[in-house]
């Protein structure tokens, strides 16, 4: 057995030495756990946050926070705390999302649970505001901003008795709070009750004297008496009472422009900027006054501004790329977005911008592809639905752009915008009973928007009702004397009625408001013509051309003027200039492809169409055209390629099947399918003498031909003067042995044109007859 000799002396003489550097190495493996483990650094950046928060540093609080999300994402505090940043930077999406994530995260975070529920308030969901007050109170019955919250929630659903009884309910439980005053005063004023309401406002002043919303509430309750006076000396007491406090300073500005005094609206904003440059919701008041106003300019210039000095609120980044894309800056606003993406690569707003740059850019899949993205991290984004459904609309997807559109107006039913593409969508369709209705929502939610009002009148013409298209345009003439848009509506209402003096008088209006409006230009060349003069309608459009040389619109309806009178060779010039001016104008494009084509100008009509395709790659109607021109050329090959691109693109496109169809049926393809699209073509174009020849000549090679000789009688009784249409009787009368009827179709097909080849077809039909 070997033994360890000296080991107990040795740990004996060591033992004093050996515990001191156990506990050193203790200690720091103490102190290193503390401040490396991922517990203590999650706690550090939160509290960093909270001290940033604390401090009006949002955008460091927001780092702070991420930081500590990064380490545990299931950290609902912090999550709740990114939702206190977001709402301070006015970031309502983004709030909401980070509070969604708190409750699923903490259910019993009250606070996070009524920060919800007070945005699904403001954002018109009080079902849903009701709810989750409901759920609040199941859990906490006494907690008075629950009642509060559940207050306004019924009062929003029209439940003015129970949001009363709720609002004495929260009273009752902290009767000495100001706030429950205020907000009993509120629903008092609603059930039309203005003493008592003034008596829960000055009790609420009584409360907290100190408090600015307090005053604010007086003075605005002033405000609604047409009190000046008394309201600007409240609003003036609640900035006195909170400096710090914008929505004080905000609603002193707003009592001034309201009485047209600008320039001491804007000595508060600019007072606000400066004293409280810390709060991105101070010095960002400036320049969102100048958007509500509609004044860009000056809105652009300083948002700019606060770029510059603000280069982490990207919020304001943001308006400014907004502004600049308005103003078809696309580069700089491109540089803004991408800015804000290098920050912040999943930021829902700087995807919606960059959809909508996109978008502008004719760039319709990337655009589709960054909106959807944005819309995932922000979906009650009302504005990036619009332009999503925008998008669909530039591929062709009518009803997706349309769902996307009711989804916007859903979320804010005062985006005009919205509201208007569905108005055209319905117009476009004749979808007289929707525009209707669309219109009296319009009108509704937004009562200054002149459209509301032209839908309405356009709805009512079309289902017979005159009169009361009438009434709806005098109407908006009292309602916006200045604006051309009545005037010419009212134009065309007389050209349909075709009093075409009246309608001139009007469309004279229109332009006496506006010497640039396009539609009231349209509307006199269109009298001229109807009254046959198309030599004063080119007169008149040559001054306007003269005036203002570089409107693309106008070369561009010369040029259908021109059209109109045969006259291809200026036409086609007329179109060119539009081009030349307007790149982008698909349109324009189209009527020169159509130009060149009547002048046999065919490897320039290709050009023309092929341009406009590469502008709109999804619409199916220019790939039929530019497969006329090939066909026309005689290069079936490629037409049939291009009828099948479209085909492609829309699978029920009638034109599309229909020329293919006949392509297949003249050049040995297969039979069976012709006739499927031959089927497609005349259910989409049920009314068309073409559609039924070719249907017709698709069942007669597939040798149906008592399918056939209907559809051929058709299409001839429509034209009769049509060679073709008469042949192909004749022969499906031969090929069923009527030998009398084949002969006279024959015979009148011959006598058409003799000398061409068609006719040769049916001389040598003929003589098959006549050899039996």
């Amino acid at each position: 057995m070997i033994r360890l000799h000296g080991f107990r002396f040795s740990a004996h003489l060591h033992r004093s030495h050996a515990h001191s550097v156990a506990a050193c190495f203790l200690a720091a493996f103490l102190v290193c756990g503390c401040f490396s483990s991922p517990e203590a650094k999650k706690h550090k950046f939160f509290e960093q946050g909270r001290q940033a928060y604390q401090q009006g540093k949002y955008s460091e609080a927001l780092i702070y926070y991420g930081r500590a999300l990064q380490i545990d994402p299931r950290y609902a505090d912090a999550h709740y705390q990114v939702a206190q940043v977001q709402m301070k930077m006015g970031n309502w999406s983004g709030a909401f999302q980070e509070l969604l994530r708190t409750v699923d995260l903490k259910p019993e975070n009250w606070a996070a649970q009524l920060d919800l529920g007070k945005l699904q308030l403001a954002g018109g969901k009080a079902e849903d505001a009701k709810s989750r007050a409901l759920l609040i109170l199941r859990g906490n019955p006494n907690n008075a901003d629950a009642h509060m919250l559940l207050s306004d929630a019924d009062v929003a659903l029209g439940n003015l008795q129970d949001g009363l009884k709720e609002a004495n309910d929260a009273i009752a439980i902290e009767p000495n709070r100001s706030l429950l005053y205020l907000n009993l005063g509120h629903i008092q004023m609603r059930m039309n009750d203005p003493v008592a309401a003034e008596q829960s406002f000055r009790k609420a002043q009584t409360l907290d004297p100190n408090s600015a919303m307090a005053h604010i509430t007086l003075g605005k309750f002033y405000q609604q008496q047409k009190r000046w006076t008394d309201s600007e000396t409240e609003f003036k007491a609640a900035v006195q009472a909170a400096p710090k406090d914008v929505p004080a300073r905000a609603t002193l500005a707003a009592l001034y422009f309201s009485q047209g005094q600008e320039a001491q609206a804007e000595a508060v904003l600019k007072d606000a900027k400066e004293q409280l440059s810390t709060d991105p919701n101070a010095y960002r008041l400036l320049g969102e006054s100048y958007l509500a106003r509609g004044q860009a300019a000056k809105a652009k210039q300083e948002f700019a501004e606060l770029t510059q000095k603000y280069p982490n609120d990207l919020k304001v980044r943001a308006d400014y790329a907004q502004l600049l894309i308005l103003g078809n800056q696309l580069d700089d606003a491109q540089y803004q977005v991408q800015e804000i993406l290098k920050k912040s690569p999943q930021d829902p707003d700087a995807l919606l911008l960059r959809g909508q740059l996109e978008l502008r850019r004719n760039q319709v899949d990337p655009a589709l592809a960054s909106l959807q993205l944005g819309l995932k991290g922000a979906p009650d984004n009302a504005l990036g639905h619009y332009q999503l459904g925008m998008a669909y609309k530039q591929k062709g997807n009518e009803q997706q752009a349309e769902s996307e559109w009711r989804a916007a107006v859903k979320l804010r039913p005062n985006l005009a915008e919205a509201w208007i593409a569905l108005g055209m969508s319905a117009t476009q369709k004749g979808d007289w009973r929707a525009l209707q209705e669309i219109s009296d929502n319009l009108r509704k939610n937004v009562p200054t928007a002149i459209d509301g009002y032209l839908f309405h009148a356009t709805a009512r013409f079309n289902q017979g009702d005159a009169p009361g298209a009438e009434a709806d345009l005098k109407h908006l003439l009292d309602v916006a004397p200045n604006q051309p848009a009545p005037y010419v509506k009212l134009g065309q209402l007389r050209m349909a009625q075709k009093r075409y003096d009246e309608a001139a008088a009007y469309f004279g209006q229109a332009l006496s408001h506006d010497a640039g409006s396009l539609e009231a230009i349209r509307g006199v060349v269109t009298v001229e013509l109807a009254k046959n003069k198309p030599a004063d309608a080119l007169t008149f459009l040559q001054d306007k051309i003269k005036q203002t040389p570089n409107v693309a619109e106008l070369y561009k309806l010369q040029g259908e003027t021109l059209l109109r009178t045969s006259q291809f060779t200026a036409a086609s010039a007329a179109f060119s200039r539009a081009v030349e001016l307007n790149h982008g104008d698909v349109g324009a494009l189209v009527l020169l492809g159509q130009t060149q084509t009547a002048l046999n100008q065919l490897d320039s009509a290709t050009s023309s169409y092929q341009k406009a395709i590469d502008l709109s790659p999804r619409d199916a109607r220019l790939l039929v055209a530019l497969g006329a021109v090939y066909e026309k050329s005689g290069n079936w090959q490629r037409a049939e390629e291009t009828y099948q691109k479209a085909l492609g693109i829309r699978p029920d496109e009638p034109f599309a099947a229909n020329n293919l169809a006949y392509l297949l049926l003249e050049h040995n393809g297969d039979v069976t399918y012709a006739l499927s699209l031959a089927q497609t073509a005349r259910k989409g174009l049920p009314n068309l003498p073409n559609s039924a020849d070719t249907l017709g000549w698709a069942y007669f090679r597939n040798h149906a031909y008592s399918a056939a000789v209907p559809l051929f009688e058709s299409a001839v009784k429509a034209t009769p003067s049509n060679q073709t249409y008469r042949y192909h009787l004749g022969l499906a009368y031969r090929e069923l042995k009527d030998a009398a009827r084949a002969k006279i179709e024959l015979e009148k097909a011959i006598a058409v044109d003799p000398k061409s080849p068609t006719a040769d077809l049916a001389r040598d039909a003929l003589r098959s007859l006549s050899q039996g």
